[in-house]
């Protein structure tokens, strides 16, 4: 009863961070990066969906009666686990918390059900623990498009779009003007915010060119995406960008650099249905916008955000 018990919370714990939008980049490491989606489902339904099968076999009772195949499910799903945090180690020498814990507890139940295997039958249990993984497995096998958005990553991009003089700036969508630049405190040096304002109020974000020219893009003639190479939430957003039409696309900022991403957009943009599309980059994103994907927008003169596929794509309708 208690391993059932413990598989269940296990299954609720994992259902509530994916529901909630917890994903590699919201966690103190980004070491999971690599491995955040399988088949393109979140690793997180994965995750769920093992452990409401494991609940099952637990408060069924076949943890006893079919003791060799229900072994064998559980401890593969430890090991699989293991695997992905040895390949997210591998990759970024970091090992995600969160996961860590997960696997812990999962390797502790293992052994316990080894010992102690359940063999009673607890029905109402048993059938709760069926409906989560029927579910989970619904939500599997449609591939649920709803994806909270991705945080801003806790360590600092390694590289930095240094600002240049507003005099040698070009402008996208907008014609030269006299911009008041705002400053926001980096450390030890100061480095411009995104956000632009001329003498007439008319707000611009500023951004560079993938060959690095520095460009004012005008919120007043369309809205700008920011994603991130790196994120998995954002594809679905540059997927629902790739089916507007073009005058109704966005521009498209690429933040949170890390150093030699050119290739990685352009891979990013190709698997999304944008290749060839006109790409601008940006260390970070405007201030008070947490995390990737954002639409970054004019609602009444006043710029504004919004955060999120889901939101994202709302406004995009």
């Amino acid at each position: 009863m208690l391993s059932g018990l413990i598989y269940l919370l296990l299954t609720l714990g994992s259902f509530c961070l994916w529901s909630i939008g917890f994903n590699p980049y919201s966690c103190p490491s980004s070491a999971c990066s690599a491995v955040s989606y399988i088949f393109g489902r979140p690793l997180l339904l994965w995750g769920a969906a093992y452990y409401s099968l494991s609940a099952v076999l637990c408060f069924g009772g076949f943890t006893a009666t079919k003791k060799k195949a229900a072994l064998a499910i559980i401890y593969g799903g430890a090991a699989a686990h293991a695997l992905l945090l040895f390949l997210a180690w591998r990759g970024t020498g970091e090992l995600c918390p969160v996961c860590l814990k997960f696997l812990l507890v999962e390797v502790l139940l293992a052994v316990y059900v080894t010992i102690y295997p359940p063999r009673r039958v607890f029905l109402v249990p048993a059938v709760l623990a069926g409906a989560g993984l029927i579910m989970v497995a619904g939500l599997l096998a449609f591939n649920p498009r709803v994806v909270p958005a991705a945080a801003a990553p806790a360590v600092p991009p390694e590289k930095v779009i240094s600002s240049v003089p507003a005099e040698k700036e070009e402008t996208a969508s907008l014609p030269k003007q006299d911009f008041v630049e705002k400053k926001i405190s980096t450390g030890s040096k100061s480095l411009p915010s995104s956000v632009k304002t001329d003498t007439n109020k008319h707000p611009g974000l500023v951004v560079t060119t993938m060959d690095n020219r520095p460009v004012t893009l005008d919120l007043a003639a369309r809205p700008a995406l920011f994603v991130a190479w790196w994120c998995p939430h954002c594809d679905e957003a540059l997927q629902e960008m790739a089916q507007l039409p073009e005058d109704r696309q966005p521009y498209l900022v690429f933040t949170y650099l890390r150093g030699n991403d050119q290739g990685d957009i352009k891979a990013k943009l190709k698997r999304n249905g944008l290749e060839g599309a006109t790409v601008y980059l940006a260390s970070e994103p405007p201030e008070g916008v947490k995390g990737v994907p954002a639409l970054v927008f004019l609602d009444n003169g006043q710029v504004s955000h919004v955060e999120g596929v889901k939101a994202v794509e709302e406004k995009f309708d």
